[in-house]
């Protein structure tokens, strides 16, 4: 997409005076009016695929039932992994350390699986009695707490665990060689070690150490602070994680990685270590795509601060299921690709530094992150490819049920829906951004990321949202009223025309709105008005708060073409009545755009009368692999756009591929090439 008459690296540019007094006022009107009536992204598709075909989503998919009154402050995981030919066993000891906020405290209550046996628990260093409850584990204390006392907690145990969620832990291999590894979120750490299962309460710190085969390696969060020998032959891992840390975000890996390490240097004298550990059979491929792992650390680093975990290190494992998931300071992942690393890498912003409070605010980890990939992609590649980038989201954010804050965070796979909290998440984030300008919006991110009162914390929407307003001094209550807990999305339709008037052109713009799902409620939005004729295009912006509105521009030169918001900022279907106006004679599919294509393509078609109109996929073999439309539409001239995905939610390799249009008149069809 292009920027009227002059561009930046970052996107359109608006003059200052144009774009802030606008967007003021539209929502001031717009809360007037509602109270009057009123994927080309890697991750995404590995994530859903995960969710499809994943049998493992089960198990106790609650919120925390832990104790609210105990506030944790440490976690020393002690673990020992027993692997094939001994056994496939996980057992150790973890002590917790605890601050008690209630008047009086009797019994403490951890989340843990009763597939894992607990041997003793102790409190304080003194043998305590417990009982095991099919998700939880009870601990009495042997007194009373008074309200700021201070508990540690110690619970060996031992067990296979069960993996839910994600995969939460396994013991697999690769290659006949054995291989362990965890991913916790959202409710999987309770499958695997006691701890409190919840992203609100975090540890102030926490270590973790990890006895296995003395031939394997061992990753985990933070530093690794030594690897010692001990007498029965096996290693000792001893990680320390000295950053606030959610525990589902604690994982471990082990088996023979083989390590790579480069350095992320951030000044003129310090850098930081940036350490891998990978499959032997992946040596190749992650020598060469890891090292852009560098690159969007510079990117990241300039756009929302420095990584915020600079004391420590990051870092990639590899893992056996489940595309890919962002440890604190040691990514696990299935691919090194790189879209993946950006992703995952900015996590470490937004869900490790700054976690969602509850799992209803999910998009303020996964909707951030995958914005990143655009905001990667814009700075790696240039102002097109974010444009590109984001046109995939909000393709794919129209098929987003429900709103982007969900609030039944029972089921796995509709928490973790990419419509919704990834490509609606990253839309939100794309359209605040033209709401604020780019500077704005830039610095409000910074802001956020460095607000002392979030930095290594918790979040929720509204202390985004109270930090927007600050940064920029513009009432965003009616936009995130919309787009986190509201419906659908606009539908517009608009019809225009010009004439001349005492030497100028005067426009007469008529736009009409209704809710995409059906409903009554509408969008207070700016939009962009791109007019253009013999030689000249320029861009206005009008804000857009009823259903129906007319506006009037005026232009020194005659208008030959209008466009509403030509560069796709807003997340909305438009109708240009201008262009129904012509009915095509013919019956008509067109060759796609742009082609060869990677990750998305457009395909134009012709009805000259209403039709019903289907328009597949096909792959060499001339199997259906895709549905793009199926219903009936009216005359004039379409578009449908195809990300690259199969129905069954796998990505497309690279290849040959045919579309077919079938209406009332016949068949048409065209031949594409998808470059991977």
């Amino acid at each position: 997409m292009t920027c009227r008459t002059k561009q930046n690296s970052h996107g359109p540019c608006h003059p200052t005076s144009m774009r802030v007094s606008p967007i003021v006022l539209i929502f001031l009107l717009a809360g007037l009016a509602s109270a009057q009536d009123m994927t080309p992204p890697e991750r995404q598709l590995l994530i859903l695929r995960e969710m499809r075909n994943n049998v493992l989503l089960r198990g106790s998919n609650t919120a925390s039932a832990a104790s609210p009154e105990i506030d944790i402050s440490y976690y020393f995981l002690n673990l020992t992994v027993a692997t094939p030919p001994d056994s496939s066993l996980l057992s150790g000891t973890v002590e917790i350390r605890a601050l008690n906020r209630a008047d009086s405290l009797g019994a403490v209550v951890l989340d843990l699986m009763n597939n894992m046996t607990v041997d003793s628990t102790r409190v304080n260093g003194t043998t305590a009695a417990f009982s095991q409850q099919p998700a939880t584990l009870t601990i009495q204390l042997g007194r009373t707490y008074r309200r700021n006392e201070r508990i540690t907690l110690e619970v060996t145990y031992h067990g296979i665990p069960s993996p839910t969620g994600f995969g939460s832990f396994f013991f697999s291999d690769h290659g006949g060689t054995p291989w362990v590894w965890s991913l916790s979120e959202p409710y999987g750490s309770r499958d695997w070690w006691p701890c409190k299962d919840h992203p609100y309460d975090k540890a102030d710190s926490a270590d973790i150490w990890i006895t296995c085969d003395p031939h394997f390696r061992a990753g985990s969060n933070g530093t690794l602070r030594e690897v010692t020998q001990n007498p029965n032959g096996t290693k000792t891992w001893r990680w320390a994680e000295r950053y606030p840390i959610a525990s589902y975000l604690i994982s471990i890996a082990v088996t023979d990685f083989v390590e790579i390490t480069y350095w992320f240097r951030y000044s003129a004298v310090d850098s930081m270590p940036v350490v891998n550990y990978v499959l032997p059979e992946q040596l190749e491929r992650a020598q060469s795509d890891l090292p852009k792992t560098l690159d969007a650390l510079r990117i990241f680093s300039e756009a929302y601060g420095l990584y915020p975990f600079i004391k420590e290190k990051y870092g990639h494992s590899s893992m056996g299921k489940g595309g890919a998931m962002e440890h604190q300071t040691m990514t696990s992942t299935t691919s090194f690709q790189e879209y993946v690393v950006a992703h995952e890498l900015s996590h470490q912003w937004f869900g490790d530094m700054i976690t969602c409070r509850s799992w209803v605010e999910l998009w303020l980890n996964e909707g951030f992150a995958s914005y990143s990939e655009a905001v990667y992609a814009e700075r790696r590649y240039g102002e097109a490819a974010y444009h590109g980038y984001m046109r995939s989201f909000l393709a794919n954010a129209r098929k987003a049920a429900g709103p982007l804050r969900v609030q039944d965070t029972s089921d796995v796979a509709r928490l973790f829906a990419v419509p919704g909290v990834y490509a609606k998440g990253a839309s939100v984030l794309h359209m605040l951004r033209h709401v604020l300008g780019d500077s704005v919006f830039f610095r409000s991110l910074r802001a956020y990321a460095a607000d002392p009162a979030l930095k290594y914390g918790t979040a929720t929407t509204a202390d985004f949202r109270r930090v927007c307003e600050e940064v920029s001094g513009v009432p965003l209550g009616v936009f995130f009223d919309e787009w986190t807990d509201g419906l659908g999305y606009p539908s517009y339709t608009y019809l225009w025309n010009a004439a001349a008037a005492g030497g100028v052109w005067k426009v007469a713009l008529q736009i009409s709105q209704t809710n995409a799902s059906g409903g009554g409620t509408l969008f207070a939005m700016p939009l962009d008005v791109r007019v253009s004729g013999a030689g000249w295009d320029t861009t206005v912006t009008v804000s857009n708060i009823a259903s129906g509105q007319q506006f009037s521009l005026t232009f020194p030169r005659k208008p030959l073409d209008l466009r509403l918001d030509p560069d796709t900022w807003v997340l909305a279907d438009k109708t240009n009545l201008n262009d129904a106006a012509a009915i095509p004679s013919d019956f008509r599919v067109y060759q796609n755009y742009p082609n060869p294509f990677n990750p998305g393509t457009t395909i134009p078609f012709d009805l000259p009368h209403r039709s019903y109109v289907t328009l597949t996929i096909h792959n060499i073999l001339g199997e259906e692999i895709a549905r793009l439309v199926d219903g009936r539409q009216e005359a004039g001239r379409h578009e449908a756009t195809w990300d690259g995905m199969m129905a069954n939610g796998a990505r497309s390799p690279s290849g040959v591929y045919f579309y077919r249009l079938k209406a009332d008149n016949g068949t048409r069809s065209g031949r594409m090439v998808l470059a991977r």
